[in-house]
């Protein structure tokens, strides 16, 4: 699910006629050395997230759930789960799939507004 928000993200901000605010946004990720703002198969989704709560496409309280989805989508790489002793099963996706989906329906709907 990490991997559809992020994919989700990406549409969004592909979708906009001009992508200026994306990234002039603060959140955007910047190169280290020029500052100028990182294309976007560099951004992670805490960065995605990071900028679409400043562009008010989701509310506060969604970037804060959604980094609990951000770092369970973590845990899908066989070391980490075996070095931080996680394990995920069938009752934490369904936990999680209305987290998703609720994140989904503001990104979407954000696109819908005359701001987008």
């Amino acid at each position: 699910m990490g991997g559809l928000l992020e994919g989700l993200f990406l549409a969004r901000v592909n979708a906009m006629t001009d992508k200026k605010a994306a990234f002039t946004a603060k959140a955007s990720p910047k190169d280290g050395t020029t500052g100028d703002p990182l294309p976007l198969k560099e951004w992670g989704l805490k960065n995605y997230i990071d900028v679409a709560h400043e562009l008010r496409w989701m509310r506060q309280t969604a970037k804060d759930v959604s980094g609990v989805l951000r770092d369970n989508r973590n845990c899908i790489h066989p070391q980490k789960e075996l070095s931080h002793g996680l394990s995920l099963d069938s009752n934490d996706t369904a936990m999680f799939w209305p987290v998703f989906s609720t994140l989904a329906d503001q990104i979407i709907g954000s696109a819908k507004s005359p701001k987008a």
